[in-house]
């Protein structure tokens, strides 16, 4: 028998009480939750028939418009190769100094890009304007504009015009009232 013990003739390694268990951390255990999946788990009479099943159709029904989801998406895909395109351009450009692909992916990303935020901002017009609880369409840059400037109202304590003194265009007298 050899010192390694890859000769086995005494069968010491199918010997369970040779080897200490304590040696390494006991196998963990863990408490699995179950969890039951319309469609699959409802069979309660065993005829092989989903009893609780739910129409494909029903469990994924959402409340989105299917204008709002294919312009939703269609942007997503233009936004996607404009983002790319102007990543990968310019680094065709500066590491490989290939013009005749990194110019192209540069104006096509530019190009895509320009679209997708004209798209994006028409359909926000659009649905601005059929929307019943506003009169005018929101702005574009999400920036809701500071009412109290736009009006030129009158800061009832001093009698002046805000307008004209945030802007500086005011006298001292009226900014000191």
């Amino acid at each position: 028998m050899s010192e390694d013990g890859a000769d086995d003739e005494n069968g010491l390694l199918d010997d369970p009480e040779r080897f200490e268990h304590s040696l390494g951390p006991d196998v963990p255990e863990v408490d699995v939750p179950t969890v039951s999946i319309p469609g699959e788990d409802d069979d309660t009479d065993g005829d092989g028939v989903d009893d609780g099943a739910v129409d494909d159709a029903d469990a994924f029904d959402t409340d989105v418009d299917p204008e709002v989801s294919r312009t939703f998406w269609r942007l997503v895909v233009v936004f996607d190769v404009a983002f790319l395109a102007l990543a990968l351009g310019p680094m065709f450009i500066y590491f490989e100094g290939d013009w005749n692909v990194g110019g192209p992916l540069v104006a096509l990303g530019a190009i895509s890009f320009l679209y997708g935020v004209r798209e994006y901002r028409a359909f926000r017009r659009s649905r601005a304007s059929e929307s019943p609880d506003s009169s005018e369409p929101a702005p574009d840059d999400g920036i809701e504009p500071d009412e109290s400037r736009e009006s030129g109202a009158v800061d009832a304590d001093t009698g002046t015009d805000e307008r004209r003194v945030a802007d500086g265009a005011g006298t001292d007298d009226d900014r000191n009232r």
